[in-house]
């Protein structure tokens, strides 16, 4: 077997390369006459809805429903413009239509004064003139043509607004099929919600305050400056009065859901050793029975209020022991699922009897984040009987990004479980399963196949959650995972069962092995995804993830004597950052005899009131031999950032993930052929950084990369990559598994001087 490579390479970075940008429509797009008076007919009827209500706002909340799933320098840019600013600084919201899956459509909600929208229908009545006059009432992309402008003498002379504004007016006419009113309504009844408001000058006290909401009759709670917790009767006397303010409705509990299946046993001792220097893992869940064989293991704490803690006295605690079992002694439980991690010391901390309101679940995770910074890896087994939103992540899923993106953790979450009797359809994920930054885990069989109780992503439409799976047990005998709750030894059944054994790799990975939780990540999802992915596994990926996690973290850490595997970790600060002198090496004619894969992970900082717009930096990844241009020949074609080529967003979300915070990409060959080596030049990888509404790059974002390369022919090449790394003057790290072992402990050694 080759040892993982960790090499340290040097990156060249660069900015934006400014060049025009000529505004005109896509090629089948067209704007009418007729689809400008419609659209002013969409503002005047706003404005009167607006004018007949009460005024509790300054200005108006628009809902621009577009005709495809636009990208940010396609969104409108003269439409709703208001003076002295860009249209994109005043989006407030962002979701989909409502559409079968692959078909939606970006709904933009936009928040402008009343000038703003009189303007818009002022420049409206003047583009429908010069439509008229020059186009005969019908523009397309052949009209915007240089050359068929000065054929055919297009002018613009005599309009009350300049050439760019006008076509300006056009292109986003083009992509717009209406103007309304925004109205997100429940789809189902609940005792209690969490709504969202959108963000205004008006807070959202100050608005309750205006509509005369008695906190007395109408029972709310705030959470955070846009949020509050109402129960039934108050949201229908908001949907009633202020429909137009509301931009999101989320379930307000949570809930441990999980199957014990043997009958209750008298306890018994097992053998554990004392701990020693083991790294400690958080874990959040229900509460811990400090009268198990292992709780020496454990440092736990009843994180309740004072009502909860008389409550809470006397229940069971079964969950949150057996969810720690697996993690200090999961292999010894389960030899099957011997990982070759060890034991694992645990911080517990019980944060409810059985169910919890989300926004207390927050608050509580919020504070038990910040109060134990030494810990790096947390699992979360708890979650929502409902499913998430196809427009908008979850308040407990948008905090968990929240930490992630601001702290040096990683959350592991349970995909949740699917526990009705009458299955007719596949659920989605319940919350937090849809936080972007986490590793979200769904369950299998020894089989391979999804467990019965298993929910589905994706999240937002396009996002891939659950991120990878693992064994935690099914219904039927022989499928069950062994964990110790507090009665004995029990054979039970979830994915909440399934997260721990991966938080036990992220912490080996992590405070063992010394990677930072970037490059962890992407191990876990390289070693998931292997080279099955783009061949059968993406056909049941919104089950599944990106596969299976191997058992052994051996196979993590080490490879096939054919393969040359290594981690890349580095921080966009710019556009682009890249190396393009990565020296594989060739075979005796001169070729690269490889097919390849690689995987990207980064924490990005999101952005909940954005709606499906959600994660605020994107890094779009390419890696592939430099062609004779100087280019990268991406393993996965990605052409969407070079210079001359156009690609839809709904393709660039689909083919290249787009705006998604893991990247998988491999090439995998139909036939075995090795590949030009384009006049010795070497391979390449390139991390290029857009931000979702700033123009130009405002903080550093670290990024990590697995990259495999598989010799065709079975030839084990990785010295040769060694020595060729090492004479460009890189730093080349083998992961020698026992020798990071045998540092670590001497790390942990406690020293007395005399």
């Amino acid at each position: 077997m080759n040892h993982l490579l960790e090499v340290k390479v040097r990156y060249n970075r660069r900015g934006r390369q400014g060049s025009p940008i000529l505004v005109n429509l896509k090629k089948s797009g067209e704007t009418t006459v007729e689809k400008i008076q419609q659209l002013q007919e969409n503002l005047r009827a706003i404005i009167r809805y607006y004018n007949s209500s009460p005024q509790y706002l300054k200005g108006y909340l628009i809902d621009v429903n577009y005709n495809d799933i636009i990208a940010k320098s396609k969104r409108i840019s003269e439409l709703l413009k208001p003076s002295g600013k860009q249209t994109n600084d005043v989006v407030v919201g962002a979701r989909f239509s409502e559409a079968p899956e692959g078909q939606e459509n970006h709904i933009i909600t936009y928040y402008v004064d009343e000038k703003t929208v009189n303007r818009t229908l002022e420049r409206l009545e003047e583009t429908k003139r010069f439509l008229t006059d020059k186009l005969n009432g019908k523009a397309t992309s052949e009209n915007f043509n240089e050359t068929i402008e000065k054929e055919t003498n297009l002018d613009y002379k005599g309009y009350t607004i300049p050439k760019s504004i006008i076509r300006g007016m056009i292109v986003d006419c083009s992509v717009v099929e209406s103007m309304t009113v925004p109205n997100v309504t429940a789809n189902t009844y609940k005792e209690s919600f969490l709504l969202t408001f959108f963000q205004t000058e008006c807070s959202l006290s100050d608005i309750l305050e205006k509509l005369k909401i008695d906190r007395y009759q109408y029972p709310y709670t705030f959470y955070g400056k846009d949020t509050i917790s109402v129960d039934w009767n108050l949201y229908q006397v908001l949907q009633g009065k202020v429909p137009y303010m509301i931009s999101m409705i989320s379930s307000d509990w949570s809930k441990i859901t999980w199957e014990v299946l043997d009958e209750s046993k008298p306890k018994y001792m097992r053998n554990i050793p004392r701990p020693a220097n083991e790294p400690t893992i958080g874990v959040i869940d229900n509460l811990f029975d400090e009268s198990v064989y292992f709780s020496e293991w454990v440092e736990n704490e009843d994180y309740l209020d004072e009502f909860e803690s008389v409550t809470g006295k006397d229940v069971l605690r079964d969950h949150g022991t057996e969810v720690t079992s697996i993690i200090v002694d999961g292999p010894d439980l389960n030899p099957w699922l011997d990982d070759g991690c060890g034991r694992f010391k645990v911080r517990h901390f019980g944060v409810c009897v059985d169910r919890i309101s989300v926004p207390r679940l927050v608050n509580k995770i919020r504070k038990i984040i910040n109060d134990n910074p030494d810990i790096h890896v947390w699992n979360l087994s708890l979650g929502t009987d409902d499913e998430v939103s196809k427009n908008f992540i979850s308040y407990d899923g948008a905090v968990l990004d929240e930490l992630q993106a601001n702290k040096n953790i990683i959350f592991v979450v349970s995909g949740t479980n699917d526990n009705r009797i009458a299955k007719n359809d596949m659920l989605r994920v319940g919350s937090p399963a849809d936080s972007l930054n986490a590793v979200v885990v769904n369950s299998v069989k020894r089989n391979g196949m999804p467990a019965s109780y298993t929910r589905k992503g994706n999240i937002l439409s396009f996002f891939n959650k659950p991120d990878v799976s693992y064994y935690g047990g099914d219904y039927e005998a022989g499928e069950r995972i062994r964990a110790c709750s507090s009665k004995d030894v029990e054979e039970v059944y979830g994915t909440s069962f399934a997260a721990p054994w991966i938080a036990r790799k992220l912490a080996f990975l992590i405070d063992i092995m010394g990677f930072p939780r970037e490059v962890a990540k992407a191990l876990i999802i390289d070693s998931a995804a292997g080279w099955d992915f783009k061949t059968s596994t993406y056909k049941i990926q919104n089950q599944i993830g990106y596969g299976i996690v191997p058992i052994k973290i051996s196979d993590i850490l080490e490879s096939d004597n054919r393969e040359i595997r290594f981690v890349l970790y580095g921080t966009a600060s710019s556009y682009v950052t890249s190396n393009y002198s990565i020296p594989v090496p060739r075979d005796a004619d001169n070729k690269y005899p490889y097919i390849a894969r690689a995987a990207l992970c980064y924490f990005p900082q999101c952005s909940r009131t954005q709606g499906v717009d959600y994660t605020s930096r994107e890094l779009s990844l390419k890696f592939g031999r430099v062609n004779r241009n100087g280019n990268i020949d991406d393993i996965n074609e990605n052409i969407q950032d070079d210079i001359g080529y156009a690609v839809d967003e709904r393709k660039s979300r689909k083919e290249f993930r787009k705006w998604e915070n893991t990247k998988f990409i491999s090439k995998i060959l139909k036939k075995n052929r090795s590949l030009t080596s384009y006049d010795e030049r070497l391979w390449g990888i390139s991390i290029t950084s857009k931000e979702r509404l700033a123009a130009s790059i405002t903080s550093n974002l670290n990024f990590g990369v697995v990259v495999t390369l598989r010799e065709i022919n079975g030839v084990n090449r990785i010295q040769d990559f060694i020595m060729a790394c090492t004479l460009r003057g890189w730093i080349v790290n083998e992961i020698n598994l026992e020798n990071r072992l045998t540092l670590y402990n001497k790390n942990q050694e406690e020293i007395t001087f005399d």
